[in-house]
């Protein structure tokens, strides 16, 4: 029986003879192999001596997590406007003329009795709103008092069609004279005009620009730590390669994608009430007479007690369904890129940079086509309220809403399609994207086709660049 290892008890192991490959050990030095120097073996390194190295390792690891947080803060706010824009074009009704739907007249006077009672409590208040008005970066807290209530005006003499109770009945989105006046016009011109309208609209300005901002950074900094967890257990559980592996070095990549996309699925179905919540920041009025949220914490708060609490939250068919949808058709999308650009296409990222990029680009723009309609069709369902507590503001959108809410995703899309398609020009054909009503589902395609665009031309450049320094 070979000697062993005095410092060691419980490891035993031969003496490395001449020409031998010294054996692993574990702890006796820092690389974790044994040394010899003149056929004695050199002193151990006790296992202690590198807590101060874990130390320090793990300041590292805070200040690089912190930093992080304090970069993806940034980011988010700096997307934040086109992402407002985006979300305000994706919920807002734009209808056919000849195609639109009007609430019934009974819903009409309830929301118009519900908006005249707010207007009275909240008369009593005129000072305190007036003060609040400049919060929104308005510049301007006086009220126009100055209306003109001659009988010969020829806006006195108009006619309005009104219900039983008196209220004028709102036959169009696009009618001026019956759009509230916290609401804005019908957005048809693509996110830049969005992002102006905004600045430009009482109680609105730049400050709207950044409505959801705060909770869409939470739940990105959240998915970034849940949704690896629970990858990496999920591996543990079924004893499959570590998640640190790419899927695309693997042979057999259904069993990891499956736990990828389940991860995803979890994590992203576990936080959906943030985007939820972000989504009615977004859409909701910032004019303090008509605001139903004050911010995450009471919009939370109002949708526990207004929708049927956690049940109501998470399993209710209009907020479950499309995010089953969106967080397992997404995730799968983005991470079989890489697998077809590889072995379907035969394209290397080292050999053929810029035939990857390209590939890269084709399918990213597939993406947006398939997922695109899915997240409108799933923001315009959380703009749904379907119970309300009677007494309790009700919900005022910054675009106009469908009166007639969806009762599904199927409906929603083809309601959408069949309805919309925006305002035509007298004399002017259907096309296919305004005829088919599917430029309502494609709300901000081409702001998502010129990022991937720019992304492309970056890898483009960058291999230019490389390919340059190799030669």
């Amino acid at each position: 029986m070979p000697p062993a290892d005095q410092s060691h008890p419980f490891a035993t192991f031969p003496v490395a003879g001449k020409g031998l490959r010294p054996y692993f050990t574990p702890g006796l030095t820092s690389d974790n192999y044994t040394t010899f120097a003149g056929g004695q073996m050199a002193t151990p390194v006790p296992y202690y001596a590198n807590e101060h190295d874990d130390l320090i390792d793990s300041r590292a690891a805070a200040r690089e997590l912190v930093n992080y947080t304090v970069l993806k803060f940034i980011t988010t706010a700096m997307s934040c406007p086109f992402d407002v824009s985006k979300t305000l074009l994706q919920v807002q009704y734009m209808p056919h003329e000849d195609a639109e739907v009007v609430a019934s007249k009974s819903s009409s006077s309830s929301d118009e009795h519900d908006q005249h009672k707010e207007y009275n409590e909240a008369e009593f208040s005129e000072e305190e709103d007036n003060e609040n008005d400049d919060f929104y970066g308005t510049g301007d807290t006086t009220l126009n008092t100055a209306a003109s209530f001659n009988h010969d005006d020829p806006e006195f003499k108009q006619h309005m069609d009104v219900d039983a109770s008196g209220y004028v009945i709102r036959k169009s989105v696009y009618d001026d004279a019956t759009r509230p006046s916290y609401q804005l016009k019908p957005l048809d011109a693509g996110v830049w005009q969005g992002i102006g309208r905004l600045m430009k609209q009482p109680h609105e300005g730049w400050r709207a620009l950044f409505k959801g901002q705060y909770t869409n950074w939470l739940f990105e900094i959240a998915h970034l730590f849940f949704q690896p967890t629970l990858e990496g257990v999920l591996n543990d559980v079924f004893d499959l390669y570590d998640d640190t592996i790419p899927l695309v070095h693997l042979d057999r990549v259904g069993p990891n994608l499956a736990t990828l996309v389940g991860s995803n699925l979890i994590v992203g179905f576990l936080l959906s009430p943030l985007e939820l919540i972000r989504t009615r920041l977004v859409v909701q009025s910032s004019s303090p007479l008509y605001r139903k949220y004050r911010g995450p914490l009471h919009a939370l708060k109002t949708i526990l007690a207004e929708e049927g609490g956690l049940r109501g939250l998470y399993l209710s068919s209009h907020h479950l369904i499309p995010t089953i949808l969106y967080h397992t058709i997404t995730p799968l999308l983005q991470n079989t890129t890489p697998l077809i650009i590889d072995r379907l296409f035969k394209i290397s990222a080292n050999d053929s940079p810029f035939l990857y990029s390209l590939a890269e680009l084709g399918l990213n723009t597939l993406e947006v086509v398939i997922t695109l309609p899915l997240d409108t069709i799933r923001k315009r369902m959380q703009c749904q309220i379907r119970s309300r507590v009677p007494g309790k503001k009700r919900f005022a959108p910054v675009v106009a809403l469908r009166p007639v809410p969806y009762t599904g995703v199927m409906d929603a899309c083809y309601r959408i399609v069949k309805e919309e398609g925006g305002r035509r020009k007298k004399g002017k054909k259907r096309g296919l994207l305004t005829g088919m009503g599917l430029r309502g589902l494609y709300q901000g395609f081409g702001m998502q086709c010129s990022s991937n665009v720019i992304l492309f031309v970056l890898h483009a450049i960058n291999g230019v660049e490389d390919d340059y320094e190799d030669f």
